[in-house]
């Protein structure tokens, strides 16, 4: 499907407001037609009945076209009327334009408001599908795309769209109501005239047409540009600490400033294509203008022509000159929303790679086993994990060991689906997980790893994440339990305290102490520890060790550790290397075989040793 009926299927829901605001903006559009109308009154009984002069074969003959004062009585002998009219005119004509522009700006107030409404009532229900597809998305998704780039998507690119839906859609519109009844009153008053400059038009509109698909390409590529701009500095400030301990602020200032000049030449080939329509238009007003002055001079002086209708038909070329190039400055403004709709809905059709299947169930409370059945798993030609066969029993302790990059971490993601096995299957009590609701299956795992995500919320609101009716009472009670209630107490507001963004006021203990208590809320039968003491001093992982023992009290549990220390009392141990299951045993046992698993403690053990 094209990106307008797309669009199109977001204006559908509010397709009678948007009947309704551009009924009243044509409204004003009809209000401009009659009050450009008075232009000839005003030059006929003000100007010229005011002590002016007519031109003599004008003014032996009533004047042609029409005259709002003189056909209101038609009822009224013409000498009379006339008469009244010249008398009149200096108050009726200035009060009868002031009332079609106060009328006009009323309606045009509320037809272009809701016309902004309506924009804005679309650009909300397209940015919550984009956030809605993205939050949806895998982990594989995010390794794909950086941060910088999905916030280009949801900010930037939604912004182009936004503006072109609101405000510039709402002036289009009005725009495009008002010029078919200028038009009309040009051609009503004097239509040679108006024939010979209407002529022109095409003139007008081509250059507008002919640069809107140059003008689409440069608008892709500025947006492609912006995305990288804003991922450059999505990752200079996250890696701040890092890039000034190198003391790389200016090679970092020179990356950036490379991806601004790459966005400055698109925006200045988009900025070329913008210009040049406006430059071409105005060419053409002045070829038809001279052409319009020069017959009128003409007609006037053989008195074939009014000078009132003259004046009507001058100020009506005039408001269809400034209503074109409104018209152009709209298109620039849809081609560039066209551009940023398409990179919109690119991210949100894109498919899912961890998603509910046709008729998947929920997952009923956990009873007895996890299994994993001839597991495989690989990033693109890299495989990580092969043949894997393991069964964790129900309050198992199980603790995986080996190297960096063994696929521990890998092992344990494919438990909430976080990604899908290659091959082989998970199974929890015999239900294969491709089989469930992933709500239902995450609903029994709670996951700890050494990256603390706190939100800039209230320690109390962080603690209860996804549990808003928790009362005060229990999140003071897992607080306790996890060696966190003392340092919450000392802060300016308590469980009130506003954390800032990523917790910044409190420690790398505290904030784990934090998330082990978020686990412990949840009650989940199932728990994953992914090197949750890792990036601990001494003192923090002795208090983390604590609450995490608390957590891990009769739940079945898989330990990613480190520390070997840390894992000593693990029910199982289980040793990967290079994807495979080499040992799996108990510490003892393990230390016994003098393997994988010796060679490690040794290892870390004569490290700890030196330090």
């Amino acid at each position: 499907m094209g990106v307008l009926p797309r669009l199109a299927g977001y204006v559908r829901p509010y397709a009678g407001s948007l009947i309704a605001a551009s009924l009243l903006l044509a409204l004003s559009g009809a209000l401009m037609g009659a009050a450009v109308s008075t232009v000839k009154p005003i030059v006929e009984d003000v100007l010229l009945g005011g002590g002016g002069t007519r031109p003599a074969a004008v003014e032996s003959e009533p004047a042609p076209g029409p005259n709002i004062l003189r056909h209101v009585r038609g009822w009224v002998p013409r000498e009379q009327l006339a008469r009244w009219t010249r008398e009149h005119a200096f108050v009726e004509v200035p009060l009868l334009l002031l009332a079609l522009y106060v009328l006009r700006a009323i309606v045009g107030y509320f037809g272009q408001y809701r016309m902004i409404k309506v924009g804005s009532w679309v650009i909300r229900d397209l940015r919550v599908n984009l956030y809605q597809a993205v939050a949806y998305q895998s982990p594989g998704f995010f390794q794909a795309h950086p941060t910088g780039v999905i916030l280009s998507r949801i900010l930037n690119d939604i912004q182009v769209i936004r503006r072109a839906a609101t405000i510039s859609l709402a002036s289009g519109v009005r725009v495009a109501a008002m010029m078919p009844f200028v038009l009309a009153a040009a051609f009503f008053h004097e239509w040679r005239m108006s024939l010979l400059a209407t002529v022109a038009l095409p003139l007008l509109i081509w250059p507008m047409v002919r640069l809107g698909r140059r003008l689409r390409r440069a608008a892709t590529a500025s947006q492609e540009n912006m995305a990288q701009v804003a991922h450059k500095l999505s990752e200079s400030v996250s890696g701040v600490r890092v890039v000034q301990s190198f003391g790389m602020e200016s090679y970092e200032v020179g990356r950036f400033e490379g991806a601004i000049a790459r966005l400055l030449r698109s925006e200045l080939k988009a900025g070329r294509a913008t210009s040049l329509a406006p430059a071409l238009m105005e060419l053409a007003v002045a070829i038809v203008g001279a052409a319009v002055l020069f017959a009128a001079g003409r007609s006037i002086a053989a008195g074939r022509l009014d000078p009132g209708n003259l004046a009507v038909v001058v100020i009506c070329l005039g408001l269809l000159y400034a209503s074109t190039r409104r018209l152009n400055t709209f298109y620039s403004e849809v081609q560039r929303a066209l551009a940023s709709a398409e990179r919109v809905f690119d991210m949100i059709d894109r498919e899912r790679e961890i998603r509910d299947l046709p008729g998947a169930r929920i997952l009923p409370p956990f009873r007895e086993e996890i299994r994993f059945e001839s597991v495989a798993f690989s990033y693109g030609d890299e495989n990580v994990l092969e043949a894997i066969d393991l069964t964790i029993r129900r309050g198992e302790v199980l603790a995986l060991v080996g190297p960096s990059g063994a696929g521990k971490s890998t092992l344990v993601n494919l438990l909430p689906r976080f990604y899908d096995p290659t091959a082989g299957r998970v199974t929890i009590d015999g239900h294969p997980l491709r089989s469930l609701t992933l709500i239902s299956l995450r609903a029994q795992i709670g996951i700890v790893t050494q990256e603390t995500v706190l939100f800039d919320d209230t320690v109390r609101n962080n603690i209860a994440y996804g549990r808003a009716d928790c009362p005060l009472e229990r999140v003071i009670e897992v607080a306790r339990a996890t060696q966190s209630h003392e340092f919450i107490e000392r802060l300016p507001q308590g469980y009130d305290t506003v954390l800032g963004e990523g917790g910044e006021r409190l420690s790398m203990g505290q904030r784990q102490r934090l998330t082990i208590a978020r686990a412990l809320l949840k009650d989940p039968p199932i728990l994953i520890l992914d090197e949750a003491t890792s990036a601990l001093d001494a003192g923090s992982e002795a208090l983390v060790q604590q609450a995490l023992e608390v957590l891990m009290r009769g739940r079945t549990s898989l330990v990613i550790a480190h520390r070997l220390s840390t894992i000593r009392r693990a029910d199982r141990i289980v040793v990967i290397e290079r994807g495979r299951i080499v040992e799996q045993g108990a510490h003892r046992e393990l230390l016994a075989q003098k393997g994988v698993y010796a060679r490690l403690h040794a290892l870390q053990f004569h490290e700890e040793a030196v330090g």
